[in-house]
């Protein structure tokens, strides 16, 4: 199963998977190697962050989750 077209995936795990494809992007764009290191960790929390929000329906992302990168 594909988690980005699941139709049981909550709209908190959504918005993790489409938040961290746009951070992966902007590591492909970047020519600075830290800044490439960071989006990448980043979109790699965000993914983990999202398969149990998927599984479980709405799980409130933990303290000092990549929720906090979310804002804006």
């Amino acid at each position: 199963m594909d988690i980005g077209t699941s139709h049981f995936m909550s709209s908190q795990a959504a918005e993790y998977l489409h938040q961290a494809k746009k951070c992966a992007e902007a590591a492909e764009r970047t020519t600075d190697p830290e800044v490439r290191e960071m989006l990448l960790k980043v979109a790699a929390d965000l993914t983990a962050a999202a398969l149990p929000a998927a599984s479980s329906g709405s799980t409130p992302p933990k303290r000092g989750s990549p929720r906090r990168w979310l804002s804006g």
